[in-house]
C-alpha cells in the first residue's frame, strides 16, 4: 500500500472545512484571522498533495459539500480591498518594524487561489460556485489585467529584484511594495487557469456568467493579450531562457524553451473554448480592433506548438478564417438572458467596511500591523512559521522533481549561496552561513525575508 505525505489528518479535514468562515476588512490580522490563515495554508497543502498523487480529493469533496466555495471567494475580495484602501493607508503612517505579517495577508490571497485553482480543475466544483461565479469573473479578470499591466511596465519576476547593495538600503515599505508585485504576478498566472476552468465548466455556471466574460469583459481579446504578452517565459540577467512552472522560474535550455508550461496550455484552450462555445459568440460582435487583436494569435500557433498540443489544429484553422474575412460581424440572435444576475461579494464587503469606516478600520488595523510589541510579534512569527513549514509537501516534490534544492545534512554547515563549506553566520539572523561577503550578497534577495522573520 503506497504511503503519501499528509499536511491535514484526515480525520481533522472536516473539522478544518467546517470552520472556515467569510471574514471583514476589519478583522484582518487578528487571531481568529491568524487561525484561518494557518487552516487554509494546510487545506491548500492537502488539497494540492491528494490531486498531485491521484489520492481521492477529500478536501475538495468537504470544501464543496459544506459550500464553502463561496466563502474562498469572498476571502479574495476581502483581502483585495485590504491591499488597496487599508495597506496605503498603513504604510504612510510610518514603517512597519516587521514585514511578516503584512506578508501574510498577501500571501493569503495567493493561498486562497491556489486552492480554487486546484478545486475548479473539477466541473462538478463549478457548479457549486452558483452565482458567486460571476464574483469570480470579475476578480480574475481583474487581475489577469493586472498581470497584462505588470509585463507592459518591464515587470520581470525574476529581475524585478534590486541589486543586492540597494535591496540592502531598502525601507519596509518598499519591500512590502515589491513583495506585492511578486505576488501580484503569481495571482495573475493562477487566475488564468482558474478562468480556463471556469470557461470550460460554462453551462453549469448561471447565465450571465456568459454575459460577464465576453460583454463586460471581454475575455476573448483579454486572453489574447496574455498569449502575446507569455509571462511563463523570460530571460534572466545571464540571458539564458527561463520558463514558469509549478510557481517559480526554471531554466529552459536548449529545445526545452519550447516546450509548454502547464499555464500556457490552459491558456490556449481557455480562447479555444471561448471561440468554439456557439452561445458565447452569438452574443459577441467581432468589430475591427477584436479581429485584429484575437487573429494575430495564429502567428504563436506555430508547428512545435501544435506537435504538442494537436487539439489547437482547429483553432488555428478558426483565427485564420476571422484574418480573412472582411467587415464587422454582428452578434446573430437574442441576448443570453433578459434579466442578469450581478457580482455581489465585493460590493458588500465595501458596504459593512464604509458603515464602519475607513478611518477607524486603519486605527484597528494599525495596533495589529504597526503597534505590535515584541512579545506579540515573536508569538506570531512563532505561529505563522509554524504554519508555512511545507516540510512533508516538499519531501513529496523532491522525490518527483531534480529542481529543489536539497537541505544539507550533517554537522558540517555549508554556505547558503553555493553550498560549498562555510564558517562565517550571518550577523543579522545567525541561521545562515556563508563562505564569503561575495556569496552572502548573491544570496540576499532570496534571503532577505527569512532573515527579518528569524531575526
Amino acid at each position: 500500500m503506497a504511503s503519501y505525505p499528509c499536511a491535514v489528518f484526515p480525520c481533522d479535514i472536516d473539522a478544518f472545512v467546517g470552520s472556515i468562515r467569510p471574514f471583514q476588512v476589519e478583522d484582518i490580522g487578528s487571531k481568529s484571522w491568524i487561525e484561518q490563515h494557518e487552516v487554509l495554508l494546510k487545506l491548500c497543502q492537502q488539497a494540492c498533495i491528494e490531486a498531485t498523487t491521484k489520492q481521492e480529493e477529500v478536501v475538495k469533496e468537504q470544501l464543496v459539500v459544506e459550500g464553502k466555495l463561496a466563502t474562498l471567494i469572498h476571502e479574495l475580495h476581502c483581502v483585495l480591498v485590504w491591499r488597496t484602501e487599508i495597506l496605503p493607508r498603513l504604510l504612510k503612517l510610518k514603517d512597519p518594524d516587521a514585514t511578516f505579517l503584512l506578508y501574510s495577508v498577501i500571501y493569503h490571497e495567493l493561498n486562497v487561489c491556489s486552492l480554487l485553482e486546484t478545486i475548479l480543475y473539477h466541473r462538478n466544483s463549478c457548479e457549486a460556485v452558483g452565482s458567486d461565479a460571476l464574483d469570480l469573473i470579475d476578480y480574475c479578470a481583474g487581475r489577469i489585467g493586472q498581470l497584462i499591466g505588470l509585463l507592459a511596465n518591464g515587470y520581470n519576476n525574476c529581475n524585478d529584484d534590486p541589486p543586492s547593495e540597494e535591496l540592502l538600503n531598502e525601507s519596509i515599505s518598499e519591500e512590502v511594495v515589491r513583495m506585492g508585485r511578486g505576488m501580484d504576478f503569481r495571482i495573475g498566472m493562477k487566475c488564468l487557469s482558474i478562468s480556463s476552468y471556469l470557461v470550460d465548466g460554462l453551462e453549469k455556471l448561471p447565465l450571465s456568467a456568459a454575459g460577464r466574460l465576453v460583454r463586460t469583459h471581454d475575455f476573448p481579446c483579454l486572453i489574447a493579450e496574455v498569449l502575446h504578452a507569455k509571462p511563463w517565459l523570460q530571460r534572466n540577467r545571464d540571458g539564458l531562457f527561463e520558463k514558469y512552472r509549478n510557481d517559480r522560474w526554471t531554466l529552459a535550455p536548449g529545445d526545452a524553451v519550447l516546450q509548454v508550461t502547464e499555464t500556457e496550455a490552459q491558456t490556449w484552450f481557455c480562447l479555444y473554448r471561448l471561440l468554439f462555445n456557439s452561445e458565447l459568440m452569438n452574443d459577441y460582435e467581432i468589430n475591427a480592433y477584436r479581429q485584429r487583436e484575437i487573429g494575430k494569435c495564429v502567428g504563436l500557433l506555430n508547428e512545435q506548438l501544435l506537435d504538442q498540443l494537436p487539439a489547437l489544429i482547429p483553432l488555428k484553422q478558426q483565427l485564420c478564417t476571422l484574418q480573412l474575412s472582411s467587415g464587422c460581424t454582428s452578434s446573430t440572435g437574442p441576448s443570453l438572458v433578459l434579466l442578469e444576475e450581478l457580482p455581489v461579494v465585493r460590493e458588500r464587503i465595501l458596504q459593512a467596511a464604509q458603515r464602519t469606516g475607513w478611518s477607524v478600520i486603519v486605527e484597528k488595523q494599525r495596533k495589529i500591523f504597526l503597534d505590535l510589541d515584541e512579545h506579540e510579534t515573536t508569538e506570531i512569527a512563532k505561529r505563522i512559521g509554524t504554519a508555512y513549514s511545507t516540510d512533508l509537501l516538499h519531501q513529496y516534490i523532491e522525490q518527483n522533481s531534480s529542481q529543489m534544492p536539497k537541505e544539507p545534512t550533517g554537522e558540517q554547515q555549508t554556505c547558503g549561496n553555493c553550498a560549498a563549506p562555510a564558517k562565517k553566520k550571518c550577523s543579522k539572523c545567525l541561521h545562515t552561513f556563508y563562505c564569503s561577503r561575495d556569496c552572502q550578497l548573491q544570496h540576499w534577495p532570496d534571503h532577505k525575508e527569512l532573515c527579518h522573520q528569524l531575526k
